[in-house]
């Protein structure tokens, strides 16, 4: 199968114990032509320093501040356009998505087909980004979110804002989401979705601010759902994708800013197995070999999502993801059920 180079954008709120291990992941299962990591401008320079010695595809730092810059916006300007009172999100979360969407705005010579990674989705057994159909490399994610948990009220609000703005069904799968925190993005499909969002709001405005006006309208958007629908709609043979029980069922996710029990256990093993004292951040090696000595070669997890936000050491056991409830690291499970 003919695979065209790529590269991978990940938009990075800050450098974390993790980062060293996901890029590295990235790095070793994919082999991408390079690596944009788009992050605030002073964790740009810590990354730029840190990063010296890891073993990763070439690395490009833009800070976020100026990211659209070349097409005549700052971030705050961007933001400017929000009005948040009463919201659960922050102008941040809000960018980031943009970021994730408009990638292809602020980076150039980035490839047709880009892939946007989360920063906190550590790859472990994991799948191939191309899928054989018909003789024919297709670009391919995994569903690893099950629909059944999550906030069902934001959910709604998501696909309303699908059938709303974009004006077509919200994409959907029998057992998975469409919010797998990874994602092939085509450059001409996104500047067709940015087109209708003008055509929308009758408005001659760029789409980045229209998208944050629209989060003013509808309270919410999710990038990687309206970015499927949009492409399930008008392109499908360019949406292909894993099912649930491919990958997702052993998909995993827990709180760990680097004090959790997965932190406290790869420490252990570092200075027990490796002789190695505070080593983080570590390396993929490192983690993976951790992980294979934890769950045995034949119950490796396709992917562990390290959750940094403290929200999540707060979450009713109703509203957790699956994902979240069957992971033995999870501090939350032992306090409820």
């Amino acid at each position: 199968m003919a695979k065209d180079a790529f590269d991978i954008v990940i938009p990075l709120f800050r450098v974390r114990w993790n980062t060293r291990a996901t890029l590295e992941g990235l790095t070793q299962h994919y082999q991408p032509r390079s690596i944009h990591v788009v992050t605030p401008h002073e964790q740009a320079e810590l990354l730029s320093s840190v990063s010296e010695d890891w073993d990763i595809a070439p690395l490009q730092i833009h800070p976020e501040e100026d990211f659209f810059k070349p097409i005549g916006f700052t971030k705050d300007q961007i933001c400017q356009v929000l009005d948040l009172s009463g919201s659960l999100y922050t102008p941040g979360w809000f960018y980031q998505q943009l970021l994730k969407l408009g990638a292809y705005e602020g980076i150039e010579g980035l490839s047709e087909w880009y892939l946007v990674w989360d920063s906190d989705l550590l790859p472990g057994e994991t799948w191939p980004l191309f899928q054989d159909i018909d003789g024919e490399a297709k670009h391919s994610f995994a569903l690893i979110q099950h629909n059944a948990y999550g906030n069902p009220a934001i959910v709604a609000k998501w696909e309303h804002w699908i059938n709303t703005v974009l004006g077509i069904p919200a994409a959907k799968d029998p057992v998975g989401t469409f919010i797998p925190h990874h994602m092939w993005f085509k450059q001409s499909h996104l500047r067709d979705f940015g087109k209708r969002l003008g055509e929308y709001y009758q408005s001659d405005d760029h789409w980045l601010q229209l998208m944050m006006q629209s989060a003013n309208d509808f309270g919410t958007f999710g990038e990687y759902w309206c970015y499927s629908s949009w492409v399930a709609h008008y392109a499908p043979e360019d949406l292909n994708y894993y099912p649930y029980e491919a990958y997702g069922e052993t998909s995993e996710r827990f709180f760990d800013d680097g004090t959790g029990l997965f932190s406290a256990a790869l420490k252990q093993y570092q200075e027990t197995v490796e002789g190695i004292k505070d080593g983080f951040p570590p390396s993929y090696k490192t983690v993976d070999a951790f992980i294979r000595e934890e769950y045995g070669p034949d119950a490796l997890p396709s992917s562990i999502a390290f959750e940094s936000s403290p929200r999540h050491l707060k979450k009713n056991e109703e509203t957790m993801h699956i994902e979240e409830t069957r992971s033995r690291w999870n501090p939350r499970m032992a306090s409820v059920g």
